[in-house]
């Protein structure tokens, strides 16, 4: 990775950090590339990040921006009493090895937690050099998406049994996991001979990963079919597997086929990938199934989508909305800029299109489903969606870790504030258990309602679904 130098004070890199991090979302499923927080920079070209600043226009271009020097005026007085009190640990509390690296960042994370919002951050040096991972939109593993089961019971291996276990969500097609046969809802009992019993999504991750070609040994547990009045240990599997560690590039987009030429076009985050999958997928939705002619109509789904890069956002909103702002981003100082739509990114889909939302959409993915809800692009259906409408600032400090800081906020192109509310579907729908699945399945209530939707407006064949321009 190809840095500038980071001078006296550090680098301050404007990004569009649109990513609800740190609240405890639901995301498709915690992979071990992201197994906590989704932190995503804005587009960068092969390995060197390209930070984005805002223009007199209100678009997003490269560069990096150097903070202005520190006032000299500060009051010292606070920070005196911050060094007496480090010292008085060091000297006085009961274990004698303190850190003082563990006193700093822990010092950090009270003053902006302090500071009272909840997407304001701290990345240490290693939690940093995770989220540049991450923007490849690939990382080095087994190729699983992973996440935790509370309390579980489990089998006669699983001990100490109602401990939490890490087990394997959706194993990523053609990764290690899925040539090595694991399955959804697989248990990961030990990694490497460690017992999982209450192992946190952060430590599976650590102990997962590693240099591509390495061995990584687990032993898994699966629950399997047995006959009625069998003893219930009889329903477990327990195996031992090992797996290859390889490089798992992550495809952010998938495209289904739902029956009559429907599309089913899922859209998990947006990273860096993210735009060109899209329009990969949307020119394939246009040809057809068959490529005899374009799709019925598409059922664009974000659900569970945390959200990404704001630049991303803006090129996919363009390519369903031919011009006027996607969103508009109100900064500190109460002054707004719109970031108006790329019309040379729209594609002109005449079809319907219903978005699906549920409650962990958030951020980049408000911003498309209000700017195609307000300018009447598409029809929005499912639940109440995050509402997570801040824009951050990535600062990169000299130590390696980063500061992520809330600069600004942003509205939909009607001006809605969709802050602690989010966005309001036009057909609300209570999710079913198949919509409630990671990823969600078919056969849902959601999912059904919104091709419901494509069949009623096709029906009558001079139904056409255009974006307003204002």
């Amino acid at each position: 990775m190809t840095w500038k130098t980071r001078g006296a004070y550090g680098s301050l890199i404007l990004l569009a950090l649109l990513t609800a991090f740190g609240v405890g979302y639901r995301t498709r499923a915690h992979s071990e590339e992201a197994a906590r927080d989704r932190w995503l920079p804005t587009t960068k070209e092969a390995s060197q990040v390209r930070p984005l600043v805002r223009t007199a226009d209100g678009q997003m271009a490269s560069g990096l921006v150097t903070p202005s020097r520190r006032s000299n005026k500060a009051d010292l007085k606070p920070y005196e009493t911050l060094d007496e009190v480090r010292r008085d640990i060091k000297e006085n509390f009961v274990k004698t090895q303190v850190d003082d690296t563990t006193l700093t960042y822990g010092a950090i994370r009270g003053m902006l937690r302090s500071l009272g919002d909840r997407f304001t951050r701290f990345l240490t040096p290693e939690e940093y050099d995770d989220f540049q991972v991450k923007n490849k939109g690939e990382f080095t593993g087994i190729g699983a998406h992973i996440d935790v089961k509370e309390d579980y019971m489990g089998g006669p291996l699983a001990k100490p049994s109602g401990a939490s276990r890490p087990y394997i969500v959706e194993p990523i097609e053609g990764g290690p996991a899925a040539k090595a046969s694991l399955k959804k809802d697989d248990i990961i009992l030990e990694i490497d001979g460690r017992n999982t019993a209450d192992m946190n999504e952060d430590a599976t991750v650590n102990y997962i990963r590693g240099e591509r070609g390495t061995p990584v040994h687990l032993k898994i547990e699966r629950k399997v079919a047995v006959p009625q009045g069998a003893a219930r240990e009889a329903g477990f599997k327990d195996f031992d597997v090992t797996l290859t560690r390889d490089t798992i590039e992550i495809h952010p987009v998938k495209l289904d086929w739902l029956p009559e030429r429907i599309a089913w076009l899922r859209l998990d985050e947006f990273n860096q990938k993210s735009d060109h999958e899209m329009t990969t997928a949307l020119q394939e939705i246009q040809k057809g199934p068959d490529g005899q002619g374009p799709a019925r109509g598409i059922v664009f789904d974000m659900r569970n989508n945390p959200g990404g890069l704001l630049d991303v956002a803006v090129q996919i909103g363009s390519r369903f909305i031919p011009s006027g702002p996607i969103v508009i981003t109100r900064e500190r100082n109460g002054s707004e800029q719109p970031l108006n739509a790329q019309h040379e990114r729209f594609l002109n889909l005449k079809m319907p299109i219903v978005v699906l939302v549920n409650k962990y959409s958030a951020s980049a993915a408000e911003i498309v489903t209000g700017a195609l809800k307000d300018k009447g692009a598409a029809t929005v259906v499912g639940e109440q969606s995050y509402g997570k409408a801040s824009v951050q600032v990535l600062i990169e400090l000299k130590n390696g870790g980063a500061l992520v800081i809330t600069t600004a906020k942003y509205l939909t192109p009607a001006k809605h504030d969709i802050t602690d509310k989010g966005i309001t579907p036009d057909i609300a729908i209570k999710p079913s258990p198949e919509d409630e699945q990671v990823p969600p399945a078919r056969g849902g209530a959601q999912l059904q309602k919104a091709i419901e939707i494509i069949k009623g407006k096709t029906s009558q064949p001079t139904s056409t679904i255009t974006a307003r321009a204002d």
